[in-house]
C-alpha cells in the first residue's frame, strides 16, 4: 500500500510538457491540497528537461510505449500501474487542456464506493461515434441499447474506488478495437459508467465553456460562475482547437480571452446536435450532418484565424436549419 491513499493520474508527452508543468501542475498545486496525494504523469515523449522537473518536484513518471493514440493508452498504462500500486481513491484527469483555481481534495472522500463524473449539457449524441471503424461488431448492440437518450459523460475528469477504476481501465483494453484513433474512451467510459451507475458531479469540477449551459465570467484570467466565485476545474476541451472558445488558455491573468461569439456558435452548434425527444427520421438527417461536416472540416487547415473560424460556424449553422 502506499504511503498516500489517493492518486491523480494524467498522461502527456513533449508537444504537452510544457503545460503540463506550467499550468495544470502549477495551477494545481497552488489551490488544491496534495497532503492526501500522490500525482503520476504516464509519460509518451516527454523532454528529459520535463521529465527532471517533474521527478524533482516528487512526481511519479511512468515510461509508456506510444503505439496508439494516447487517450486509450492511458487507460491500458494505467492498469498495469495500477497492478503495483493500491490506492484508495483514483481521479484520471486530462493535462494538457485543464487548469485548476480552487481545491477539489474533498472529491475523494464523497460517494467513495461510486464512480464521479460530470455530464455535459450540450454535446453531440452517440450514435454517429458507434461503429465498427472504432469498436467491434459484437459489442454495438449493447453500446447503442445502453447509451440510448443517455447524457454524455465527459471522460476528462473522472473519480473511482480502486478496484472500480482498475476494472474500467481493463474494459476499455478489451473493448477498443483500433487504440489508434480519437474516440472511443469517450464511448466506453459513458457505457460502463451508465451500465453500472455513477454518482453526477456539479457542472464546476469539469467546467467546459462551450458545452455548459452556465453563465461565467473571465476577470484576470479566472473564470468565475455566474456567483462570482471561482470555478474549480476548468476544461477548455476540443479535440481541434476550432470547437474552442477560450483563446490563448491557461493559469495567470495573463491568460484565458473569451471568444463570445464563437462561444455562442459553438453552443447553438451542440444546441442543434441533441436528440432527446426527437423522431428517428430526424436523428438520421441530424447524423450525415455531422458527417457531412466533419468531412469539410478535416480539409481546412486547422490553423484556422479567428475570422475564418466565425465564417465557417455560421455556415454549418445556417446548413443545419435547412430541412
Amino acid at each position: 500500500m502506499n504511503k498516500k491513499p489517493f492518486l491523480i493520474a494524467t498522461a502527456s508527452d513533449k508537444k504537452y510538457g510544457d503545460f503540463l508543468i506550467e499550468h495544470w501542475y502549477f495551477s494545481l498545486k497552488e489551490n488544491v491540497k496534495l497532503k492526501k496525494i500522490d500525482i503520476l504523469v504516464l509519460d509518451y515523449g516527454l523532454s528529459k528537461a520535463q521529465k527532471f522537473y517533474l521527478e524533482k518536484h516528487k512526481i511519479k513518471v511512468q515510461p509508456c510505449v506510444r503505439d496508439g493514440h494516447v487517450v486509450n493508452l492511458r487507460f491500458r498504462d494505467l492498469f498495469e500501474f495500477l497492478k503495483n500500486h493500491q490506492y484508495d481513491q483514483i481521479l484520471t484527469c486530462d493535462s494538457g487542456d485543464i487548469v485548476f483555481q480552487d481545491d477539489i481534495s474533498h472529491l475523494f472522500e464523497e460517494h467513495t464506493d461510486e464512480y464521479r463524473a460530470v455530464c455535459e449539457e450540450l454535446a453531440p449524441f452517440f450514435d454517429f461515434f458507434i461503429t465498427t471503424d472504432y469498436f467491434y461488431q459484437e459489442d454495438i448492440k449493447e453500446l447503442e441499447e445502453t447509451l440510448l437518450f443517455k447524457k454524455m459523460i465527459n471522460a476528462g475528469f473522472l473519480i473511482a474506488p480502486y478496484n472500480k477504476m482498475s476494472f474500467l481501465c481493463k474494459m476499455i483494453v478489451e473493448k477498443t478495437k483500433d487504440k489508434s484513433k480519437f474516440g472511443p474512451d469517450q464511448i466506453l467510459i459513458n457505457y460502463i459508467l451508465h451500465k453500472y451507475g455513477f454518482v453526477q458531479l456539479p457542472t464546476k469540477y469539469n467546467f467546459i465553456p462551450v458545452t455548459s449551459l452556465d453563465k461565467f465570467s473571465i476577470v484576470n484570467g479566472v473564470f468565475y460562475d455566474q456567483n462570482q466565485n471561482k470555478i474549480p476545474v476548468v476544461h477548455n476541451a476540443g479535440n481541434l482547437n476550432f470547437f474552442r472558445a477560450i483563446e490563448n488558455f491557461g493559469y495567470g491573468e495573463n491568460y484565458n480571452v473569451l471568444k463570445e461569439d464563437i462561444l455562442k456558435a459553438l453552443r447553438t452548434l451542440y444546441s442543434s446536435l441533441q436528440i432527446v425527444n426527437k423522431p428517428k427520421r430526424e436523428i438520421l438527417i441530424l447524423s450525415k450532418k455531422i458527417e457531412e461536416f466533419i468531412q469539410s472540416t478535416t480539409k481546412i487547415s486547422l490553423s484556422q484565424t479567428y475570422e475564418n473560424q466565425k465564417h465557417i460556424l455560421e455556415k454549418f449553422l445556417k446548413f443545419i436549419d435547412k430541412k
